[in-house]
């Protein structure tokens, strides 16, 4: 924990940096569903905001919306984020905006986005055993006419 803290006060651990460029591309994939017109964030740095929130252990947009008002401006670089044009201060973004970005997006797209990156991190470098847990649930009654939902999680334990 004081190891992620001092790489909170100090900047972008060595670790972001090397997987937040993989990440936000496998990210790039998914397609945007908002109008073009107005458009301050990019869709693939609220995903990985997203990811990164829930992976840490947040579950509501605004649990994710406050974790991410607590990134690093090195982090909000990587992320692409916008400055205001006027006051130079970064956009970060708000739990509504959250909700309607995750709300919107193509769930099928981000699970297949999501699973190439943690596939492609598996075969990352290191020496030793690679564990990855796997947590899945059934939503009973969420779906049309007696269909379930099927919610799967995996989880590094390396890193």
């Amino acid at each position: 924990m004081i190891g992620g803290l001092s790489a909170r006060l100090h900047g972008v651990s060595e670790q972001v940096q090397q997987d937040a460029p993989g990440l936000l591309q496998v990210l790039a994939q998914v397609p945007d569903p908002r109008d073009a017109r107005g458009r301050i964030h990019p869709l693939p740095g609220l995903l990985a905001i997203a990811v990164a929130a829930v992976a840490s252990g947040s579950s509501r947009v605004v649990e994710i919306a406050e974790w991410a008002a607590d990134l690093p401006d090195a982090v909000w670089d990587l992320l692409g984020a916008a400055r205001d044009r006027f006051t130079g201060a970064r956009r970060v973004p708000d739990d509504s905006t959250l909700g309607r970005v995750l709300a919107g997006v193509d769930a099928d797209a981000l699970d297949a986005a999501v699973c190439q990156w943690l596939i492609s991190r598996a075969g990352s470098g290191g020496s030793g055993r690679r564990v990855i847990a796997v947590d899945g649930k059934t939503l009973r009654g969420s779906g049309p006419a007696g269909s379930q939902v099927h919610l799967l999680a995996a989880l590094d334990q390396r890193d």
